[in-house]
């Protein structure tokens, strides 16, 4: 059986050094508000998203996170959102529920501007309590970890001209979970978001969305992803991603009607851990409310 305790050295980062807890997507294009509350009112109505991501799966211990965001449109040019999010690996888990406004403003015939803020409380946990160490009696990990709830902020700013070419930035938790003086060596370090996309028509029936995301965090080495997607008939999605040392995935998704739509992403480890597994999976179902 693979022990959670390599979980503990690949994926949490809890020994005395900085380490990187926010969670991530590979569906990131496809529902931006995790990262950024800029995105909050850029649909002309009401969107609901609900994602899963099962990373790694056969490793004890392997990270699961579930989301869920929605906004709405709220006069001519603001947008309301909410956030909340449950992610668990190893032995930490983290829970967070912000709600996001943002204010979007016509630049010139062609550009756009918009800038968000959010606002939430967020929790992080540390259960050693099944952990099974190769060497016993390690006081770092003696005793449970809690932040308890923690007030946290973030922000985004995105440039855009109409539903195609865009960059943004944001940073949406500004502030470290710290667990007080018994946690000194249990740190983390919140991350930048760089973005910018596109999109080509390839034909009448086809078109091409082009991305990539760019992650920044003290002392942590750069992660990007690139994504490309062809959309065939504005109902069926295709594409590949690849996640810079880590991973290669494979997307597929579906607009089941006017209401709905289903993403999903599986993907390949490349990384030393493809030994151990061969396997992630990500699940998204979107809900569009047009307006009236």
């Amino acid at each position: 059986m693979k022990r959670i305790y390599i979980m503990l050295l690949l994926a949490v980062g809890v020994l005395p050094a900085w380490g990187q807890v926010d969670p991530i997507y590979s569906l990131y294009r496809f529902n931006p508000q995790n990262i950024t509350p800029a995105h909050v009112g850029g649909y002309e109505g009401t969107e609901i998203t609900v994602m899963n991501r099962q990373q790694w799966m056969g490793i004890e211990g392997a990270p699961k996170t579930m989301g869920i965001t929605a906004n709405l449109k709220w006069g001519k040019q603001k947008g309301l959102g909410l956030v909340g999010l449950l992610d668990e690996a190893g032995p930490m888990k983290t829970v967070h529920v912000g709600l996001d406004f943002a204010y979007h403003v016509r630049l010139n015939e062609a550009w756009s501007f918009s800038g968000g803020i959010r606002g939430g409380v967020g929790n992080m946990t540390l259960n050693f309590a099944g952990i099974r160490l190769p060497q016993a009696g390690d006081e770092a990990f003696a005793t449970d970890r809690s932040t308890g709830m923690q007030v946290n902020t973030g922000w985004g700013v995105k440039v855009y001209k109409g539903d195609g070419l865009f960059f943004s930035i944001s940073q949406p938790r500004m502030f470290r979970y710290d667990f007080g003086t018994s946690g000194s060596a249990y740190k983390d370090s919140p991350s930048f978001f760089v973005m910018t996309g596109t999109k080509w028509p390839v034909s009448e029936k086809v078109t091409l969305y082009p991305s990539t995301l760019i992650r920044l965090a003290t002392d942590l080495p750069v992660s990007y992803d690139v994504n490309v997607v062809a959309n065939m008939n504005g109902k069926l999605d295709a594409g590949l991603s690849y996640r810079a040392g880590e991973s290669i995935g494979m997307r597929l998704g579906v607009q089941m009607s006017k209401l709905f739509y289903l993403g999903y992403v599986y993907e390949l480890p490349t990384s030393q851990i493809s030994k151990m597994t061969s396997q992630s999976h990500e699940l998204a179902l979107r809900v569009r409310l047009a307006k009236k």
